[in-house]
């Protein structure tokens, strides 16, 4: 007698159209929310390096006024800023070229908003418009300025401030004094001054 030893016969079935499109858009879900979590990092990084970039070249600027003994300025505009060197001999603000004060192109998704306490700017023969809205005084002096970074996404702006004496400082907002349910937007712009002055207090 012969006996012949059959392996057991075993069914497989594909995946169905159906579920290969459920899997494709789960993928495609899990893929987006990874690039939003990237793209919101990358852009609070770039806010970031924005205002501590402004801060230092401030006080480069602020250095270059007292060494020189000549007045320096800076024009803000709605997203850029450029620096300038007062001649007094033309009585022209003239604008700087040279790294690291030449003018940068415009931060996108970022606008400005300068506020400025009063401050006796001194004997400028110039047009209003045309002196800065911080000016670096040649005695070390500067115009007391609060300086808003206001982004069009919804985070909490950065400030870069000085009282006039003291060094400029770069800070965000703490949003603990903004309201639980919300984050300064531009929408702040008229009360950023308040805003940053409480954020200081104890």
């Amino acid at each position: 007698m012969c006996f012949r030893l059959t392996q057991p016969q075993t069914w497989s079935r594909g995946f169905t159209l159906l579920e290969l499109l459920v899997v494709v858009a789960i993928l495609a879900v899990l893929v987006g929310t990874v690039v939003v979590g990237f793209t919101g990092a990358d852009e609070e990084r770039r806010l970031r390096t924005l205002a501590e970039g402004i801060q230092a070249r401030l006080e480069l600027a602020r250095q270059n006024a007292l060494q020189r003994n000549r007045e320096w300025g800076v024009h803000v505009e709605d997203n850029s800023y450029r620096f300038t060197e007062f001649d007094p001999q033309s009585g022209i603000w003239i604008t700087q070229a040279q790294r690291p004060f030449a003018a940068t192109g415009a931060a996108p998704r970022i606008e400005f908003e300068v506020e400025v306490e009063g401050f006796d700017l001194g004997p400028f023969n110039v047009p209003d418009e045309e002196i800065p809205d911080i000016v670096l005084f040649s005695s070390g002096e500067v115009t007391p300025f609060t300086w808003a970074l206001l982004p069009d996404w919804d985070t909490t702006p950065w400030t870069l401030s000085s009282d006039g004496l003291a060094a400029v400082t770069a800070q965000r907002l703490d949003p603990r004094r903004l309201g639980s349910s919300r984050r300064a937007t531009r929408g702040d712009q008229g009360n950023l001054t308040h805003l940053f002055n409480e954020s200081r207090s104890p």
